[in-house]
């Protein structure tokens, strides 16, 4: 095998602006923290012993929830996965990670840490889910998506990570999920790049395949907003029967 040469400049390029974002973000909350009187541990940013397990456990998450994705879609469309032309590109690869993985972190800094506690203070975490998801895919609609696609997936995405977020008190999880989804798409070529390994491909003999397999990607995409808005209205029902249960101390 060769030698594992470096990524390109475009890539530094892109973890360098992913770096400065992050900074200048991490500045701004810092500055709302202290006009609170919190710190970063007041609202999860913190690196601990359970840091890296959260993150690969966020990794396996979302490989796992790729998965079942991609089988669903092979199955009820005309679409086969192919092993692509491309060979094993490690500097493919690694250039991927090495922008998708700060780029993922930012999002999440942004959007599901200080934004997300915030607002699910102010108005309780079913409505922060909605105003967090709509602006994550305004945000995207900015980074020139079509609204359609940016609202179907990115906003259906928002409550899985949100949720994540919120259950584990932290982003680590939520970025690790996040990371592994956009990987795994690079990977099967739904993404433009060199680092496919697979690829998606319409079998010919299927009439309307590529309507089809538009049907059945909204409606993939619409399960995932229905099963995040569902579980996170579970999860409030369930924090409140715990607070319910905890009993009162007579003094």
């Amino acid at each position: 095998m060769a030698g594992l040469a470096p990524p390109d400049w475009f890539v530094w390029v892109r973890i360098g602006q992913a770096i400065l974002v992050i900074l200048f973000s991490i500045y701004l909350i810092r500055i709302f923290l202290k006009s609170e009187k919190r710190t970063f541990t007041d609202i999860g940013l913190k690196w601990d012993k359970g840091t890296l397990y959260r993150f690969l456990l966020g990794i396996l998450v979302g490989t796992a929830i790729f998965t079942v994705v991609l089988l669903v879609l092979v199955t009820l469309t005309g679409f086969e996965l192919k092993r692509s032309a491309n060979d094993v590109n490690w500097q493919a690869w690694l250039a991927s990670l090495l922008v998708i993985i700060p780029f993922a972190y930012l999002e999440e800094l942004a959007f599901r840490s200080y934004t997300l506690l915030k607002l699910d203070n102010a108005y309780g975490l079913f409505w922060a889910q909605f105003l967090v998801a709509i602006s994550f895919a305004l945000y995207h609609v900015a980074g020139g998506w079509s609204w359609q696609v940016a609202f179907l997936g990115p906003g259906a995405w928002a409550f899985v990570f949100g949720l994540a977020a919120i259950m584990s008190r932290g982003i680590a999880l939520p970025t690790g999920i996040h990371a592994a989804l956009n990987f795994l798409q690079v990977l099967v070529g739904m993404k433009p790049g060199k680092a496919s390994f697979w690829r998606l491909e319409l079998k010919q003999n299927i009439p309307d395949a590529s309507m089809l397999a538009n049907r059945v990607g909204i409606g993939i995409q619409i399960s995932i907003l229905i099963v995040g808005i569902v579980a996170t209205f579970l999860f409030i029902q369930w924090k409140k029967m715990s607070l319910n249960k905890v009993p009162v101390t007579n003094k």
